[in-house]
């Protein structure tokens, strides 16, 4: 009778993994030390540029959604006159703690997440500073090596698009478009 009870046991097991009753677990990859960097070319004086080593990033594998957290106040500056600047007249950190992404990768399905390569991709989501939130869709590297997801980026963000206003004494050291680029190396959730 115990034999019947554990052939009975492992075929309900088998046709609950196949009728979705089991739901498969996620394949989520995540970091907390992602970098992102800003450039401002000034058209005269010194270029405006910034460094965060701290931006957060989940990726979901199976539904290829992405997200992105940044807070304002971990970039850091070359002079801290324009860490002072830019925390406290343009961004307002204090009123606009972060920067978040919400979206998607997109044609994820052709990604083979289990193997080593290189994928060209294009992130379709939308990008909230001080509260206003754009669509954007922005050209993308991923590549997987050993595990491990690299994604890299490139693209520019209209400093009136999320009403950053530049004042006109410093408008000629500010570009209207910030080239920003950052790079995530996300791990397996859990390991």
């Amino acid at each position: 009778m115990n034999t019947l009870f554990f052939q009975l046991k492992g075929l309900f097991i088998v046709l609950a993994l196949f009728s979705g009753v089991i739901p498969s677990v996620a394949q989520k990859y995540m970091t907390r030390n992602g970098y992102v960097h800003f450039k401002s070319n000034a058209l005269v004086d010194d270029d405006v540029e910034a460094v965060n080593r701290s931006m957060g990033c989940v990726l979901d594998a199976q539904t290829g959604e992405i997200a992105f957290n940044v807070l304002i106040k971990n970039f850091t500056f070359r002079k801290a006159l324009m860490q002072e600047h830019f925390n406290e007249n343009y961004m307002e950190s204090d009123k606009y703690p972060k920067a978040t992404y919400k979206g998607k990768i997109a044609d994820y399905s052709k990604i083979d997440f289990s193997k080593n390569g290189k994928y060209k991709v294009k992130l379709i989501g939308t990008l909230t500073i001080r509260d206003i939130s754009k669509n954007r869709e922005d050209d993308a590297e991923l590549e997987i090596r050993d595990g491990t997801i690299i994604l890299t980026s490139a693209f520019g963000v209209a400093c009136a698009d999320h009403d950053i206003k530049i004042p006109k004494l410093v408008e000629d050291k500010i570009a209207k478009v910030i080239d920003v680029d950052f790079k995530v190396e996300l791990k397996e959730a859990g390991k």
